[in-house]
């Protein structure tokens, strides 16, 4: 019996077998949905849907399985499944495939494109289907049948990607199968994918029009396409049925596994259900055979063992229970997730659950959770249990109506608030008949109401919201924007068309009313009045006749009224009850509305009408009813009930009265006591709520505390800054004048940084000049224009490292001559710092070729290159000065500033550019747009028109590989005919202007971050201009401005960036080519558009730059504007007539002997010039220097600087009136030392008070502290330091008072105090020092910090200094090495020696003489040159006719320093021969050609110097 019989007859006990593993697994397939929330009925409606859907889900688990599978096998990233498809296409993972299971078939060289850098960039070449033809080779070379593998254009051209991934699945069983790769995965179920993605699929199968593979088919398929070794199939299938005895899952699966059983989807998780429901199958199978009377002996072995086909069918079953179990519990728990997320507060995680595929839900909207939300919510508390899914769905799709209904109404009210916003009453009535609305019938002639009643509705919920805001405090900058609800509307129209009712019937009334008159009936009247409608109130029945009378005659007036108008109108103007006007209509019943919004009457209608308005019928009722009431209470008698009640009521009141006081009295103090005791209550109640409130406020408490503080703190500065600040408010702020221990401190360092910037600044400018000295000494000696030992003497100097050690002390010696001529320095350079007119003439005194050199080393100097705020004063002072005197010296027009080259101001844009200026300023303003520009490498700002050309011609040739037809060279006026250049030029200008606006923007929005210094100057300039040049315009003065501050100060930064250190290059790199130009093109057009300079024909592809320069030119003409308007200088840096009196340290400046020799010989040769008249008072200072002395040792060594302590010499004579300044400042000082001590009401009266005995102790031991703090110091320079305020004789209050009493005599007699107003001019000055010393600390803060940055940027300099100092020594010692070894040989010898004979060298002009020798013998002698151990140093010896002469030994750089001469060495000979030898000479003699030239031995260094030198430079 067959395998295949057996199965066909026990097929039915195989399937009970299956039906019963439901029950051996206690896992149901089918839920009850009221149990667990799910409901498994599919609707026919839908069942087509799903159907689709699923296959869509399985041929998306096949592609996940074939990816992973991939994956596996290659070992790399395949992206997204539902890229899959496409990453296929190329056939580059394929080919990878194939050389991973037949790398001979495939190698990897064959492989196109395996990188995909062709296919990214142009997509897929034929040369791809190479790949796919290779894959399929390999396939073929390991057996897989053909029936699997698909066509070229199904992968290539996508026509059936199904076929190529039922093959992969194929190749992957038949390569586990031969060992050769891991089984594929079975994800049917346990993947899980979006619904878009699902969705998605199904659309592209359906575009394949293709039905898909039965991919569990492929194992069967196999088997029947290849041979099957049925002896090992069958003997693997009898050990699975007698393995299934043995109660072991593991050893079950690994039989199921045997390659021989040929079985397929073999899950290891599923293996305990194999064994079971095997063994469950074989059990049934054997029991069905015995009941039949089978035996094993007589019948097939198949009828009690279960076949290979029997195995199979139980393992698919068994994998799809699993996973349609395993897709149950995603179900069930997804449905179980959204029942509880329904029932919490996040919508956002609601909707996560709602995505997930397994929850088998349509149509969720990602922009309804918040709705899905709300209605799951209640739909879940509205009833007991979970929600099942149908019941989901349906909540669903009614939050999906819900949220399209509230859409529409959305759009509705959007549609209406413009339409009555913008006052279309025919569109807000359009607009309110929209469905959403629901709103009742409309009425045409209520429009207006409709569109005024909106209005008024939408103004008033604004109105309370702008109250609530105000009430709860908040500040609007725009007023609230409201919008009417759905509700506020439906309320409005409901209202109109109420009101619409109401007056309708209002209406009509009236007419009623008008109409009834005409019968001449009373009682109708009466009737028509009666009328609620009518709105006529006060009428009595028995006034009816009169009622009827007085109407009718107003009617008959009306009517006269109207016919003298000539306008009677059917139409009755009327005032509804509420105050709204209508017109309305009698004879047609029409009614029109007419309100504030719209005040058109109707046609027909006039100013009068022969019918009564409500009003009018209301006046006449009144009328009438008053008179007839007031005629009937005149005739009632009620005098006597008036006058009875009148009196009754006085009795009460009068019993009352007595009674209350009567009562009062007899119990007067225990009332007494009952008002104590609650007014005592009442106290203490209302202390307990306050001391209640304090303490729950104590917070806002505290802050109120803080800003009464505050309050009272800035009150009493503001008195402090008053005109008249008075004794008592100056006492609060004393003790900002103290100088503490950070102020000393701060000072003593600044002092100590400028010293040292200083002897930095001179260091490095040594360094710079003596390297640059060494760098053409090298170079001649490369070209051997010059000797060794001149390099060698200049590399010994570098050794010392610029610095220069004093031999004497010059200025500084003890001596009175010394001295003296020291103090008048001193004074000297104080004039010239201080006054800056002499060292602006002198610099137009002096020859101009020296000009810039004496700024550099002189004046700067004299400055201390402006390093605190007062320098800077100074030395802007002088700038300004000098400018002056240029401008009016040599400035002709205004147009000189920007065609010439003026001095001063070349020298202030060197000064602010350069390292000592305020180059940060510049690096932070534009380094960060050029750095942008910079690493931009797309960036080619090339608008040339032939440049274009030729790189367009270029691309060309690259890109199609052939040759260009179009001539190469061409004119510009050729090259722009060509579309492509002009589309490029175009394109880049467009990318150009984007560029500068960005530079622009920087550079006008950034004008505050400009230094002080180059905008002053700016200012100064635009001030010279104009007094020089009146009749110039604005703009011309302005364009000269802007020269100044774009031109000469920004645009060379902007070129050449890395000349002026805004950007940071790396060691060894250079800007290239492209970036010059881009950064010159970008600087070209600014400077275009500063200077107002268009571009005309010659440049007619640049003309469409001109609207941008225009625009550009006027922001530019406004940022100069604002650039060159400034504070005054005195303010910026607050300095004054006092500033140098009041000053902590006198100032000082280091100088060096030579630069004080060199000033002071210029100012003698230039006295005349230099001063005005001859009081002058340099003329006094030079008198007292006289001429330079003659003995140099007297000022010192030149090149050593020292510190020169600044003084003035009228300083301290306080009679001179030109210096009485000074004893008011010393006043100030001495005031404020009485103030800290003694106080009154006035300063008159401190002055005049005698202070007690505390007082005199407490400035006693403030005075001691200061005398011993005097004596402390130990040099003369730091006695010096502190100005002359301190007086040591002042050691009691009274002495104090006393020298304040005199020293305001003298300034009284200067007019400079008045006694009459308690010295109110020297207290002002006290406060304004007050509120300066703030400034001044802030001032030193940001010098001290602008130092230090200084002191960075030295010490960089100099480490850089030291490198080049250190390459060059070491330079020079291989100079001398290479010299040295020049002589050995090839083969290593340490010594060789060189004989030449004396008659040759003395020809070459190397020997001189050979002493008792005659040159005639000179054939004679051998000279023998020898080179020894040591570096440098040369053996000479030589033999005379067979005797040896004594040897001698020469060192080169002596040899070199003879230069020809100088004789160098005898030596004695024996037989008394001497020889004499001629120094080797530099320049252009020759020397021997065995000797190693000086070429020679530099040659080798030279390559290695010239590559360190750039390597330096650029670092």
């Amino acid at each position: 019996m067959t395998e295949t019989d057996g199965s066909t007859q026990l097929f039915g006990g195989v399937a009970n077998v299956r039906a019963k593993t439901q029950n051996i697994h206690d896992t149901p397939r089918f839920y009850d949905g009221e149990e667990n929330g799910v409901d498994d009925r599919i609707t026919a409606d839908n069942m087509d849907e799903a159907r689709q859907q699923n296959m869509a889900y399985e041929y998306l688990c096949h592609l996940e399985e074939a990816k992973n599978w991939i994956e596996a096998c290659i070992e790399e990233d395949l992206g997204p499944t539902m890229d899959i498809e496409e990453a296929l296409r190329n056939g580059v993972i394929l080919a990878k495939l194939g050389h991973y299971f037949a790398p001979e078939i495939v190698t990897k060289k064959r492989i196109y494109d395996p990188d995909l850098e062709r296919f990214n960039v142009r997509g897929l070449h034929f040369k791809h289907t190479d790949n796919i033809n290779y894959w399929m080779r390999a396939m073929a070379s390991i057996g897989l049948p053909q029936i699997f593998f698909p066509t070229t254009p199904d992968l290539y051209d996508k026509k059936n990607m199904p076929k190529v991934i039922y093959c992969i699945h194929a190749l992957s069983i038949w390569l586990s199968k031969l060992g050769k790769a891991p089984n594929i995965e079975n994800l049917l179920g346990i993947a899980e994918f979006t619904e878009e993605d699902i969705t998605e699929m199904r659309r592209a199968l359906e575009d394949y029009g293709i039905s898909i593979p039965a991919f569990n088919k492929i194992g069967g398929i196999l088997e029947k396409e290849i041979g099957v070794d049925e002896a090992g199939k069958h003997a693997a299938v009898i050990v699975i049925n007698e393995i299934l005895q043995k109660e072991d899952p593991e050893v079950t699966l690994k039989a199921l596994n045997n390659k021989k059983a040929y079985l397929n989807y073999i899950e290891i998780p599923n293996s305990v259900r194999y064994h079971e429901i095997l063994f469950l199958a074989k059990l049934d199978k054997t029991e069905t055979a015995l009941e039949e009377g089978k035996t094993s002996e007589e019948s097939d072995i198949y009828e009690f063992y279960l076949t290979h086909t029997e195995i199979q069918d139980i393992i698919d079953d068994i994998n799809d229970i699993v996973r349609k179990e395993i897709a149950e519990s995603k179900f069930r728990a997804a449905i179980a997730e959204i029942n509880r997320c329904a029932m919490g507060d996040c919508a956002q995680t609601l909707l996560a659950a709602l995505q997930v595929t397994a929850s088998r839900l349509k149509n969720v909207n990602d922009l309804n959770y918040d709705l899905y939300l709300e209605f799951l919510k209640a739909a879940k508390l509205s009833k007991e249990g979970n929600l099942n899914v149908d019941e989901i769905q349906e909540v669903l799709e009614l939050a999906n109506e819900e949220m399209r209904k509230r859409r529409d109404l959305e759009g509705a009210l959007k549609a209406l608030h413009e339409n009555f916003l913008a006052s279309n009453i025919d569109g807000t009535f359009e607009a309110l008949h929209h469905v959403a609305f629901k709103l009742p019938t409309l009425h045409k002639n209520a429009a207006p109401k409709y569109q005024a009643t909106l209005f008024f509705e939408l103004a008033k919920l604004q109105d309370r919201a702008e109250k609530e805001a105000e009430k709860e405090g908040v500040e609007l900058e725009e007023p609230i924007t409201i919008r009417l609800t759905h509700a506020n509307i439906q309320d409005c129209i409901k209202a109109v068309n109420n009101q619409l009712k109401e007056v309708r019937r209002f209406a009509e009334a009236i007419a009623n009313i008008n109409g009834c008159l005409v019968q001449d009936d009373p009682q109708e009247t009466l009737g028509a009045l009666h009328v609620q409608a009518a709105g006529i109130k006060e009428v009595l029945e028995r006034c009816a006749d009169d009622y009827h009378v007085w109407i009718k005659e107003g009617i008959s007036v009306k009517k006269t009224e109207s016919e003298i108008a000539e306008g009677d109108s059917s139409w009755i103007e009327m005032r509804s009850p509420d105050n709204q006007i209508f017109f309305y209509n009698p004879e047609s019943k029409e009614l029109v509305w007419q309100t504030e919004l719209n005040s058109v009457k109707p046609e027909g209608a006039s100013e009068v009408s022969h019918y009564m308005a409500q009003d009018e019928i209301q006046w006449i009722v009144s009328r009438v009813t008053a008179k007839r009431l007031r005629d009937e209470w005149f005739d009632t008698n009620v005098d006597a009930v008036v006058r009875l009640q009148s009196i009754a009521r006085m009795s009460m009141a009068r019993k009352r009265f007595k009674a209350r006081l009567k009562f009062l009295h007899e119990n007067e103090e225990a009332a007494l006591r009952i008002q104590c005791l609650w007014r005592g209550y009442l106290i203490r109640k209302e202390l307990k709520a306050r001391r209640d409130y304090l303490n729950a406020n104590m917070r806002h408490i505290i802050r109120i505390q803080a800003w009464v503080r505050g309050y009272q703190i800035r009150k009493n500065y503001l008195q402090l800054t008053q005109d008249k600040p008075s004794v008592q408010v100056l006492y609060k702020f004393l003790y900002l004048l103290d100088q503490s221990a950070v102020d000393h401190a701060e000072e003593a360092e600044l002092r100590k940084h400028k010293a040292s910037i200083v002897k930095e600044i001179r260091h490095n400018q040594q360094l710079e000049k003596e390297i640059n000295e060494m760098d053409i000494k090298i170079g001649l000696l490369v070209k051997n224009r010059l000797t060794l030992s001149d390099v060698v003497t200049a590399s010994k100097k570098l050794k010392k490292g610029g610095e220069v050690v004093p031999k004497n002390r010059g200025l500084k010696e003890l001596s009175k001559e010394s001295r003296e001529m020291l103090e008048s320095y001193q004074h000297l350079f104080y004039l010239l710092q201080t006054n800056p007119k002499y060292l602006a003439k002198l610099l137009f005194t002096m020859p101009q070729n020296n000009c810039t050199k004496f700024m550099e080393s002189v004046v700067l100097t004299i400055y201390n290159y402006g390093t605190n705020s007062r320098e800077e004063c100074l030395l802007l002072r002088l700038f300004e000065n000098a400018l002056k005197e240029e401008v009016q010296r040599k400035v002709d027009k205004v147009q000189d500033i920007s065609t010439g080259s003026p001095t001063v101001i070349k020298i202030v844009v060197g000064y602010y550019r350069g390292t000592q200026g305020n180059q940060n300023s510049l690096k932070s303003l534009l380094g960060p747009l050029i750095e942008q520009v910079m690493e931009d490498s797309d960036l080619n700002m090339n608008i040339h028109p032939l440049e274009v050309y030729k790189a367009w011609i270029s691309r060309t040739e690259m890109e199609t590989g052939e040759a260009s037809k179009l001539p190469y060279d061409v004119t510009p006026e050729q090259a722009l005919k060509h579309k492509e250049v002009t589309d490029e030029i175009e394109n880049t200008i467009k990318k150009l202007v984007t560029i500068i606006k960005s530079f622009q923007e920087k550079i006008i929005g950034t004008v505050d971050q400009m230094p002080y210094g180059i905008r002053y100057m700016a200012m100064c300039l635009r001030k010279n201009l104009k007094e020089k040049f009146p009749e110039s315009s604005e703009e011309e003065i302005l364009k000269a401005v802007g020269n100044l501050l774009y031109y000469r100060y920004m645009n060379p930064v902007i070129t050449a960036p890395d000349s002026f250190e805004v950007i940071e290059l790396g060691a060894g790199s250079n800007m290239n080519n492209v970036q010059r130009r881009n950064l010159g093109s970008i600087a070209k057009i600014l400077q275009h558009a500063a200077s107002f300079k268009i571009f005309d024909s010659d440049a007619r592809y640049l003309a469409s730059l001109n609207s941008f320069i225009k625009t550009a030119y006027i922001k530019f003409m406004e940022f100069f504007d604002a650039a060159s308007t400034i504070s005054d200088i005195d303010e910026h840096f607050n300095m004054d007539e006092f500033s140098d009196v009041t000053m902590l340290n006198k100032p000082m400046i280091f100088i060096s002997p030579s630069e004080i020799n060199s000033t002071h010989q210029l100012l003698l040769d230039h006295q005349k010039q230099v001063t005005e008249a001859d009081d002058d008072p340099m003329n006094e200072v030079l008198a007292s220097l006289g001429p330079i002395p003659e003995d140099e040792a007297m000022l010192g060594d030149k090149s050593t600087e020292f510190g020169l302590v600044l003084t003035n010499k009228w300083e301290l004579n306080m009679s001179d009136e030109s210096n009485i300044q000074a004893l008011f400042s010393k006043t100030k000082y001495l005031i404020v030392d009485l103030l800290k001590i003694q106080r009154g009401e006035t300063f008159t009266a401190i002055l005049h008070t005698d202070a007690n005995k505390q007082q005199q102790e407490l400035y006693k031991a403030i005075h001691s502290r200061r005398l011993a703090a005097e004596n402390e110091k130990t040099n003369e320079e730091e006695k010096n330091s502190k100005m002359a305020l301190f007086d040591p004789n002042d050691n009691t209050i009274k002495k104090l008072k006393e020298h304040i009493l005199k020293n305001l005599t003298i300034l009284e007699q200067h007019k400079l105090v008045t006694p009459t107003e308690d010295y109110q001019e020297i207290l002002t000055s006290i406060a304004k020092d007050i509120c300066n010393q703030r400034k001044y600390r802030q001032r030193r803060k940001q010098d001290l910090k602008k130092i230090g940055e200084t002191v960075e940027r030295m010490s960089k300099k100099k480490k850089y200094y030291g490198e080049a100092v250190t390459y060059y020594q070491e330079y020079v010692k291989a100079c001398v090495n290479n010299l040295s070894k020049g002589g050995k040989s090839k083969k290593g010898d340490r010594r060789k020696t060189a004989r030449y004979s004396a008659h040759k060298l003395y020809e070459k002009g190397v020997l001189v003489e050979i002493e008792k020798v005659p040159t005639s013998s000179f054939k004679a002698v051998t000279i023998e040159f020898s080179s020894t151990d040591q570096v440098g140093v040369f053996e000479v010896s030589g033999k005379l006719s067979g005797f040896n002469i004594d040897k001698i030994n020469v060192v080169f750089e002596n040899l070199l320093q003879v230069r020809g001469l100088r004789k160098l060495a005898t030596a004695s000979i024996r037989r008394s021969v001497h020889v004499k030898v001629r120094g080797l000479r530099g320049g252009n003699q020759r020397e021997p050609s065995h000797i190693p030239s000086q070429q020679e031995v530099l040659r080798s260094g030279v390559t290695r110097y010239t590559s360190r030198r750039e390597s330096l430079k650029s670092t």
